[in-house]
Order: structure tokens, then C-alpha cells, then sequence
């Protein structure tokens, strides 16, 4: 990581909620992770999940993964819904959009909630119509 001055905390409590929401929706980039939590370290967060995190460069996806969500947790940053942690992402994407960017974030926003009531769709349908044997 390069040797940069500290952030206010806030900033890293801000990331790390914003990570805890794409994770709850499949949007996060694990790879990332490690070295994102070694900037929360530095920025003075004060957790073992984070330091565990940002020295994890070689722990798999899903132990980076349940590192977010304990260290999320643990600084009360959860949320206790998908439907919450969407609705944040949300707010996330629009207040960063700007002219030039608006089609391409509305279009991700939009596909990641059409494939989530695709997903509903299907299960209800699965529960409705079983397979027959």
C-alpha cells in the first residue's frame, strides 16, 4: 500500500458499509479487499477482522468475504436485510452518478434488481409447480 496520510475514520466506516452492501448483493470485489482493508487499518479502524483482512493476501474469496461481513458486524455497520443493503447500493450508485456516467450506473443498478426478482420468480414458481418423479 502506498504510503499515504490517514483519512478520517468516518471515510473508512463509510467503504466499509458501502463493501457490506455490494457483498450482501454479490456486487464486491473480494480481490480487493485485502488491500482496502489495510487502508481502513491505517485510517484507524481498530478491529481484528479488519486487520485480518488486510493481512490475508492469500486467503480464499469466502474468507475474505466473512471477514467483511464479521468486521461490518462487529462496527455495527450490518444491515439486516438484502432488501436494506440494496436499497443503500442504491443510493450509493445515484448520488454518485454523474451526466456522464447516469446510463451506464442506471443500467447496472437496474440488473442487479431485475436478476434478484428473476430469482424470486423461480423459486416461486419451483414451490408452485414441483418437478414431477
Amino acid at each position: 500500500m502506498p504510503d499515504t496520510p490517514p483519512r478520517d475514520i468516518a471515510v473508512a466506516r463509510s467503504e466499509i458499509r458501502d463493501d457490506e452492501a455490494k457483498r450482501m448483493i454479490g456486487l464486491v470485489a473480494a480481490a480487493d479487499l485485502t488491500e482496502r482493508a489495510g487502508r481502513w487499518v491505517a485510517d484507524g479502524v481498530d478491529d481484528d477482522a479488519a486487520r485480518a483482512l488486510a493481512a490475508g493476501a492469500g486467503l480464499g474469496e469466502e474468507a475474505r468475504l466473512a471477514l467483511l461481513e464479521k468486521l461490518a458486524a462487529s462496527q455495527g455497520l450490518a444491515f439486516d436485510t438484502v432488501r436494506a443493503a440494496r436499497a443503500h447500493h442504491g443510493e450509493a450508485v445515484i448520488r454518485s452518478m454523474t451526466a456522464a456516467s447516469a446510463s451506464a450506473d442506471s443500467l447496472s443498478f437496474s440488473n442487479t434488481f431485475s436478476d434478484t426478482i428473476e430469482e424470486s420468480v423461480r423459486d416461486s414458481i419451483s414451490r408452485l409447480f414441483p418437478r414431477r418423479k
